[in-house]
């Protein structure tokens, strides 16, 4: 039984809430407010502090908060005594999760979700944290400890704490960066000097111990500069972190996909969490790095995260996908959905299997959660080893370990599966678009390309307003969109040119160009360059907190919305000759380059624009009737030949390219670096040997970073 079962049953505010995160909260006793200037303004007539809580669907820690503390019929009388209550969805509002998490971190040096702060009514946070129990334990303050004295606090030393909130909110608004400086080689070459530094040789990645945290914009710029080099030490870094991951319990072995982190040096245990953004990028990189290095078993992750996309994230019916899927299956679950005791491991499997799987996962009776008894399921050994092992044939072995494990996904498919957040948000939709039309095109998996070719219409046609942008958040059902910030224009705008090169649709070039004119309008700094995160004259920003806009240029852990934005712009040069869309992507490049290498490994997205401005990557335009044969020989030739960045396109010769159309010839391809261009191919073979030379080293040269 619930502990507020006594309460009176009848939902609090949140009952109306478009998120699912808010609305489950909406039957807690805790008189919730969303974030509103109705909330707000209540606080300033009641003279009471604001408890303010910001999570999301898939976070653990969220709902163990939410059952143990604000189910909890004394702490919600406190609550609802002594403070006015806003509860956040941090996937909703990541503008209001940012401002809050910059706050916090700066008070007590960490920062998560649950993110707990409580604020002036003017919205300024004067203390805070992240999870808090009921009671004291171990060293941390519970609620019922720490509730009545913020109470006793505001109501006798308000003066004090407001004084707090003033110093912090100046600290926050006053974290400025460097003034503009010239782009180099030299901030590339900065950002690469930490990736081979901060390289864990031994278990891949980036840290040292846990937690451990993918870092895709990172793979994507080892993967350039082994492009560009052949230096075989950013193929190791590539192929030992991404092999690393494959085999760890951070990628779901059973049903594809990846959970949101580890909480170990190597990938062992994660949080169970899967979010659309991670799967996206993860996807890229294992596409990318499976063609570069001709790697099964990194083609093999990619195809199952792809399956695990299609299956559970996307919204069949009216195109898109969903936001993430959640780490407990029920109340009080750690991880169990996901994991194993070893009595239902060996019950899910024959004897024959058994042999294979028991030492390929190595499960035992303590697991590798002991506290639990539990075992993530992570391999232990390879196909290759078992089968010198066991001296059975290694088709035997690989056999017995897919028969295994499909009987294993058919006995979790028994088990109550976490909850899947349907939401649709516009960046993350971007982000899966770009990720399948790169698988879909190099993998050659039809499905994937035309999933995303779908959802790119979606996005158009559900998030997209030529006068506005892309919408965060998009409620096709009853119309509900909710302001976009930078990140949703930007991935979008990268997605539409991406759609573009597969498609040939000119509403998606021109919507990715009107985004981007939109940005310069909306999001752009006249005094430093470079982009804020929220436009200039947007709505919805409720509290004084929030009234300052952010320029950021870190992956945490998307790729910097600036840096992305770059990219856009010159790729958008590169398709429209327009030199102002270069002019665009230089400034705000330069309007990071002294702060931005100081972020190392987490500026890899900056060094990834960097890279490409400078040295632009190979593209394909292809010039003919888009349905001609010869033109989609010539486009398909492209698409799937892999390059570190490459830019694909086909234009018809009515449809302004920038390049000649052909003269005696049915179809024309350019193979280009910036826009300096090869003669013009006409057979696709002539097309991908050009397109994979562009730029390279000649074999045997002795090659240096």
């Amino acid at each position: 039984m619930a502990l507020y079962d006594e309460f009176d049953r009848r939902p609090n505010r949140l009952i109306t809430a478009r998120s699912a995160y808010l609305r489950a909260a909406a039957y807690q006793p805790v008189g919730w407010y969303e974030f509103t200037p109705d909330a707000f303004a209540e606080a300033r007539r009641q003279e009471k502090p604001v408890l303010l809580d910001i999570g999301a669907a898939w976070c653990h820690w969220c709902h163990v908060i939410d059952r143990e503390s604000y189910e909890h019929p004394e702490i919600a009388t406190l609550i609802n005594e002594h403070f006015i209550p806003v509860k956040v969805d941090r996937d909703e509002r990541p503008d209001i999760d940012a401002r809050y998490q910059t706050a916090i971190q700066l008070l007590t040096g960490h920062g998560g979700w649950p993110l707990t702060a409580f604020l002036t009514p003017d919205g300024a946070p004067f203390y805070g944290g992240t999870y808090f129990p009921p009671e004291d334990i171990a060293g941390r303050t519970g609620f019922l400890t720490l509730l009545p004295r913020l109470a006793h606090a505001y109501r006798h030393r308000r003066h004090e704490l407001e004084e707090v909130a003033q110093s912090l909110r100046a600290r926050a608004e006053g974290r400025e960066g460097a003034p503009p400086a010239g782009v180099s080689e030299e901030q590339p070459a900065t950002i690469l000097r930490a990736l081979g530094t901060q390289f864990n040789r031994d278990q891949g990645g980036f840290e040292r111990g846990g937690p451990k945290f993918p870092h895709p914009a990172a793979i994507e710029l080892a993967l350039l500069q082994w492009d560009a080099t052949r230096d075989d030490r950013w193929r190791v870094m590539v192929v030992k972190t991404l092999r690393e991951m494959a085999w760890g319990g951070i990628h779901d072995q059973l049903g594809g996909g990846w959970h949101r982190y580890a909480t170990d040096a190597g990938w062992s245990i994660p949080h169970f969490e899967k979010l659309a953004p991670d799967n996206a990028l993860m996807l890229e990189n294992l596409t990318h790095a499976c063609r570069a290095f001709d790697d099964p078993l990194l083609r093999e992750a990619a195809l199952s995260t792809l399956a695990f996309i299609l299956r559970e994230l996307t919204d069949h019916r009216r195109g898109g996908f969903y936001a993430s899927q959640d780490a407990d299956g029920r109340p009080h679950d750690d991880g169990d959905y996901w994991t194993w005791s070893q009595a239902e491991f060996l019950r899910a499997l024959s004897a024959e299997e058994t042999q294979v799987l028991v030492p390929y996962f190595g499960v035992t009776p303590r697991g590798n959660m002991p506290e639990h008894h539990r075992t993530v399921l992570r391999v232990m050994r390879t196909p290759e080893e078992l089968a010198g092992d066991l001296e059975l044939p290694l088709e035997t072995v690989r056999a017995r370990i897919a028969g295994g494990k499909a009987a294993l996904l058919r006995a979790r498919e028994q088990r109550k599966a976490p909850a899947i957040d349907t939401s649709k948000y516009a960046g993350w939709n971007a982000l899966l678009i770009s990720a399948l039309l790169e698988a879909g095109t190099l993998l050659e998996h039809d499905e994937a390309l035309r999933v995303a070719l779908r959802a790119a219409d979606t996005l158009l046609r559900d998030a997209y307003d030529p006068d506005q942008g892309i919408y965060h958040q998009f409620h096709a059902e009853d119309g509900a969109r909710l302001p976009g910030l930078l990140e949703d224009q930007a991935y979008a705008a990268q997605a539409l040119l991406a759609a573009f090169g597969c498609g040939g649709q000119r509403a998606q070039l021109a919507a990715a160009l009107r985004l981007l004119e939109l940005c310069i309008a909306q999001y752009w700094d006249d005094d430093a360059g470079g982009f804020f995160d929220v436009a200039a004259e947007r709505g919805g920003v409720e509290a004084a907190f929030l009234a300052s806009r952010r320029k950021t240029i870190d992956d945490l852990p998307t790729p910097a919305p600036n840096a992305v934005l770059a990219m856009a712009l010159d790729r958008a040069w590169l398709l429209t000759h327009e030199a102002r869309y270069r002019d665009y992507a230089r400034r705000t490049l330069e309007a990071f380059a002294a702060e931005a290498p100081h972020y190392g490994v987490y500026a890899a997205g900056y060094g990834l624009a960097v890279s490409h401005h400078l040295r632009p990557p190979a593209a394909a335009i292809i010039v003919g009737a888009l349905e001609d044969d010869a033109t989609q020989a010539l486009w398909r030739a492209a698409r799937e030949t892999y390059r570190s960045g490459r830019l694909v396109a086909a234009f018809a010769p009515d449809a302004n390219p920038p390049y000649p159309a052909p003269e005696g010839a049915a179809a024309v391809a350019y193979v280009c670096a910036g826009q300096h261009c090869s003669e013009p191919k006409t057979e696709p073979e002539a097309l991908r040997r050009a397109l994979s030379a562009l730029g390279r080293p000649p074999r045997g040269m002795d090659e240096a970073a």
